[in-house]
């Protein structure tokens, strides 16, 4: 049974952060009813990985051609959402959480990836944030159990005059205390490869870099900094371009080749080109099961109808 803490609190948000958007929403009967038809409605730690392999696949069953460019920028957020929604399925009961937007971020997290310029605070494009959260009892127990003092050494209520989870008050010391464990990575999400391919690029090329020659530009603010913690970089894309235009040598396979997250589509794996987006979890989220990933899958398989029922996939 999935412990209901503080890790599983915000895949749920998450996930149901997904389906508040309009473009994933629209398109979720189809894809369920494609979800359905590929694993043949069974459900194993397999079948939920390989689902990877299909995600574009299932995407596109929704797509069209001749689109403006709302309906282009619509499709972008159903693709970040699908893709949220696959990563928090195959991290469930795992020390890992996919986040959409940047503000759910722990402020501690959210100070750490910001980049900034003189006066001016910048962040990426970061479509989906992942967290690999500390093996600590405080994350890994029932939240419901914790005993969190604030800054004048009083116990945070762990729920609020309504019941609900006191979420911020409480994350938000604890990412700060523990805040060398944790682990981040960015994964930015992308319909069209061809036009997108240079931001993250761009953006990995400003995480990655150790020092920069104007000391106006520095990555992290209020004592919090990637540079001091695991951090990985990805790019994840449908594509909605013509797959026979990428090469080992096109240039936007070259633009994402050297990311450190790796670059990755809803596709099997094609050597040179881009790993399948099920990969991701071995080259750089390993450390959020134990004691494997394909062993947790299993042990919730049977909360997809239960306590993981917000996923709507049975």
């Amino acid at each position: 049974m999935i412990t209901p803490n503080i890790i599983e609190f915000l895949r749920q948000e998450s996930v149901e952060s997904c389906f508040d958007l309009s473009a994933f929403v629209n398109g979720w009967n189809t894809w369920k009813t494609d979800i359905h038809r590929i694993t043949s409605n069974t459900f194993s730690e397999s079948t939920l990985l390989s689902l990877g392999d299909n995600l574009s696949k299932i995407f596109l069953t929704t797509g069209s051609s001749g689109r403006n460019q709302s309906q282009v920028s619509g499709g972008g957020y159903g693709w970040e959402g699908l893709v949220c929604w696959y990563l928090n399925l195959c991290f469930a009961g795992s020390r890992a959480v996919a986040i959409r937007k940047i503000r759910s971020l722990p402020e501690a997290l959210r100070n750490s990836i910001s980049v900034n310029y003189g006066s001016f605070t910048s962040n990426t494009e970061s479509d989906i944030t992942v967290i690999i959260f500390p093996d600590k009892p405080e994350f890994t127990n029932d939240k419901s159990s914790l005993s969190i003092l604030d800054s004048g050494g009083n116990v945070i209520p762990n729920f609020n005059r309504r019941g609900k989870f006191n979420s911020q008050k409480i994350i938000d010391p604890l990412a700060a205390k523990y805040f060398d464990e944790f682990e981040l990575g960015i994964i930015q999400c992308k319909t069209n490869w061809n036009d997108n391919a240079q931001i993250p690029m761009l953006w990995g090329m400003i995480y990655e870099a150790q020092t920069f020659n104007n000391n106006s530009i520095s990555i992290g603010k209020n004592g919090f900094s990637i540079q001091q913690i695991p951090f990985s970089y990805s790019f994840c894309t449908v594509p909605t371009n013509n797959l026979t235009s990428y090469t080992p040598n096109s240039t936007s396979v070259h633009r994402v080749r050297n990311l450190s997250g790796g670059n990755y589509w809803g596709r099997p794996a094609k050597s040179g080109i881009s790993n399948s987006i099920k990969e991701i979890f071995n080259i750089n989220y390993s450390n959020a099961f134990t004691p494997n990933q394909r062993v947790v899958l299993k042990s919730i398989l049977p909360d997809l109808s239960r306590d993981l029922k917000y996923f709507d996939i049975i």
